[in-house]
């Protein structure tokens, strides 16, 4: 870093490939409604700001922005004087300040004054409002309003304000619009608080059927009742409680808490973090009547829609033999030198302090723990196997996982929500469970709700037919993205009738068939004891842990029998083809074929192969450095075989997203370096770096609580021993290049690839119009 601060070189070549990438990058942003209506609605809202300016730039700006222009910046913002570093970890301080000292000591400051940023924006006097019409599938809102900059008083009054309006489903606006109105099926407000100014800002997602002005008008009233009355001392003391649990849980990531801390001491003093957190839990109810009252007026309001607008896909189906347009041959490019080497030793990192234990209960249910004294949190995940693989009808599995949530046999569901946030604890319901994320005190009520949710909820069928449609309209949202519907096809290529080709959700016409007998027959037949297992990682004391479950758990019968192996899959050999015009600014590629199980014994060998190829840190992989550094063909790109390995075979899977003018030549450059891997053209120096970062990185996996309870619930699920991350570091250390070079032969079929083209394949060509790109 002290390096780059000083000495950071801006070759031409570079600089322009750069420039293609943010191109990219600019038309993936605005390849979506939201993209768009982001972008529209900080233009419309500021008139003078340098707010106004998306990051990436106008494309004017981008195109006229030279070497020297770079080169000036670089001067006069990259300095010692201008930056805050900040280390947090496992370190000695001293040893620390000390090679801070030896690496950014000798650095000058900075030889010129740095401008401040001119801002002269016009008070805002009145309502603005603009309109899209460019969704093709729901109505989106965004409503802001201009509030106060960083640092402020108000700031932490309003963090609250939002957190009464749209956090849990007690909070008013949530409560009010998705599930007393049914007005909307998603809406989030959030306090955008930047060094300079900031804004109140509402996203919503309209309910099918209702008109942009009737969620107005009831979002005004919401807000208007707030800003008269203020909160009740019980909302106060639930978001009180959620503010103090979500502070504990923050501490526990560590690059979150460097950069907390990095921002808040770039412009003030460090300890101004603990302040306004402090600040937050002391806001009052005519705190919040206040700023209610003085910011989120009509004259700073600025409202844009994003409107649906019918428009029609159409596939293309092309035989298999059809190739891209080959660009000149790229073929194993040498490995790039690096002259700063990873300081990550062969036996990789260690994790000392990971002992889980794993316990069964009598009726089957099995539970697998691990304490975390001095945290403060617990982190629980119940998973039943009752997911996509096991649903007797399309989508059933997430239409049950939906109405776990509307309340248990003693508790409905308004009392069920309060009862979870009113300790500042996060309920996530599913398909295969629930997640469940409180502080340390809160154990036993935590474990008495989700036993409650799991084996005794009510399935009302009220709240069948809103939950239906809930999941119709996240569906149709979903269309949006073009990404995801390639995706979604190139899933059904490569799997077939298997379930995983679907969407887990189903389609709006088979959710439309489910029933309420369906939804409690399959509650009925998977959610047992025995189909499932807890786990628990936080700070409580074992026994008491064990007493606990066992109260609440043990009365859960099993079923007395396994459940049905999964039927087996082969991978095709054929090639396969689609192509699928849609207007947008990119053309979105998925390209590959099956992969493995988690279980395969090459999946230690493929992971390397993954980094060699698509899944290394910044551009130190195959299709990262080529496509996008070096030919600046795309800003997203990447992939693998291991990443999506499960309990059954998963992708062998690259995704890339570029201009309709450069996908011939993406396709050509991706299928070469999947034929590169095939051959083994690939370096043992490569092998050696993806090997040793695998050995060392693996440890930020399991920082915190949370991401201990994700990684014991993955092992539980795959059948591998709770002591794999202890010796995950060993055993990928002995992986050899050979090893690797035979499980890409076997498992990378460059001959049998399926490859999906979605986005604007007709505007291929010299005469294509790329001016949004």
């Amino acid at each position: 870093e002290a390096d780059r601060m000083q000495g950071a070189a801006f070759d031409p070549r570079e600089v322009e490939a750069e420039r293609h990438v943010i191109v990219e990058e600019r038309a993936r942003d605005l390849d979506s409604p939201l993209g768009r209506l982001d972008q529209t609605h900080l233009a419309v809202a500021y008139l003078r700001h340098p707010y106004r300016n998306p990051i990436l730039g106008w494309p004017d700006d981008l195109a006229r922005i030279g070497v020297e222009d770079l080169r000036n910046f670089y001067q006069t913002h990259y300095r010692p004087d201008g930056a805050v570093l900040v280390v947090v970890g496992d370190v000695d301080p001293k040893a620390a300040l000390d090679r801070v000292e030896t690496h950014f000591g000798p650095l000058p400051r900075g030889q010129t004054e740095r401008p401040s940023p001119l801002v002269d924006e016009p008070r805002q006097m009145g309502r603005r409002d603009f309109t899209l019409d460019d969704s093709e599938s729901v109505a989106r809102g965004l409503l802001g309003w201009h509030t106060v900059a960083r640092r402020h008083r108000d700031g932490p009054v309003l963090h609250l304000l939002s957190d009464l309006l749209t956090c849990g489903r007690r909070s008013r606006l949530w409560d009010a619009l998705v599930e007393r109105q049914q007005l909307a099926t998603w809406v989030e407000t959030a306090q955008e608080d930047a060094r300079w100014a900031g804004q109140f800002l509402l996203q919503v997602e309209a309910a099918p059927g209702v008109e942009p002005a009737r969620l107005e008008r009831a979002i005004a009233e919401v807000i208007g009742r707030i800003a008269e009355d203020g909160p009740t001392s019980e909302e106060l003391t639930r978001s009180r409680h959620r503010l103090e649990a979500a502070w504990r849980w923050e501490q526990e990531d560590l690059s979150g808490l460097a950069a907390g801390l990095g921002q808040v001491a770039l412009w003030d003093d460090w300890r101004a973090w603990q302040g306004e957190h402090r600040a937050a839990l002391a806001v009052e109810a005519d705190d919040i009547r206040r700023v209610a009252s003085t910011y989120l007026s009509e004259s700073s309001l600025t409202v844009g829609w994003s409107l649906p607008r019918p428009v029609r896909s159409m596939a293309v189906l092309l035989p298999a033999e059809v190739a891209p347009k080959a660009p000149r041959p790229v073929v194993a490019p040498p490995s790039p030198e690096r002259p700063i080497a990873l300081a990550v030793h062969a036996g990789g990192s260690k994790l000392a302090d990971f002992r889980p234990q794993r316990s069964v209960l009598p009726n089957g249910l099995r539970l697998v723990s691990e304490r975390r004294p001095g945290t403060g949190i617990v982190a629980l995940e119940l998973f039943v196997d009752a997911g996509l693989l096991r649903e007797a009808r399309p989508g059933l599995g997430y239409l049950t996982g939906r109405m776990l949530e509307e309340g248990t046999l003693t508790r409905p569901a308004g009392a069920l929500a309060e009862a979870i946030e009113d300790i500042g604890g996060t309920l996530d319901v599913g398909a295969t469970g629930a997640s469940l994320r409180v502080r340390a005190e809160d154990l036993p009520l935590a474990l008495e709700l989700l036993a409650d949710v799991a084996l005794r909820p009510a399935i009302p069928g009220e709240a069948l037919p809103w939950a239906k449609r809930r999941i119709a309209a996240e569906l149709q949202s979903d269309r949006d993205d073009p990404a995801f519907r390639a995706e979604l096809i190139f899933r059904g290529l490569v799997y077939g009738d298997y379930p995983s080709a679907r969407d887990p959700r189903g389609s709006a016409r088979e959710i439309a068939r489910l029933t309420l007998d369906d939804v409690r027959e399959h509650h009925r037949r998977h959610f047992t004891a025995d189909n499932a297992f807890l786990v628990a990682v936080g700070d409580f004391e074992p026994r008491r842990l064990n007493a606990l479950v066992k109260t609440h758990f043990q009365v859960w019968p099993g079923r007395g029998e396994p459940a049905p192996p999964l039927p087996r899959l082969v991978r095709s050999a054929r090639p396969r083809v689609r192509r699928v015009a849609h207007p947008g600014a990119q053309v979105h590629i998925v390209l590959g074929h099956l992969g493995i199980p988690r279980s395969h014994p090459d999946f230690d060998a493929l992971s390397v192969l993954d980094h060699i190829l698509g899944s290394g840190p910044g551009f130190t992989d195959r299709l990262s450095r080529v496509l996008r550094d070096e030919m600046g063909l795309t800003y997203s790109v990447g992939g693998g075989i291991t990443d999506s390995a499960d309990v059954a075979p998963g992708l062998f899977r690259v995704y890339a997203g570029t201009t309709p003018d450069e996908a011939d030549r993406a396709v050509a450059v991706i299928v070469d370096q999947v034929r590169a891997m095939h051959t083994g053209a690939f370096s043992d120096d490569e092998v050696d770096r993806s090997r040793r970062y695998l050995a060392g990185a693996w440890v930020f996996d399991f920082q915190t609580v949370e991401q201990r309870a994700e990684r014991l619930l993955e092992l539980e699920r795959w059948g591998l021993g709770l002591d794999e991350p202890i010796q995950w570091p060993e055993r990928i250390a002995r992986v050899t290049p050979r090893q690797v070079r035979r499980a890409a032969k076997i498992h990378l079929d460059p001959s049998a690839l399926i490859r999906v083209e979605y986005g604007s394949i007709r505007r291929r060509g010299r005469h294509a119009d790329a001016e949004c790109a």
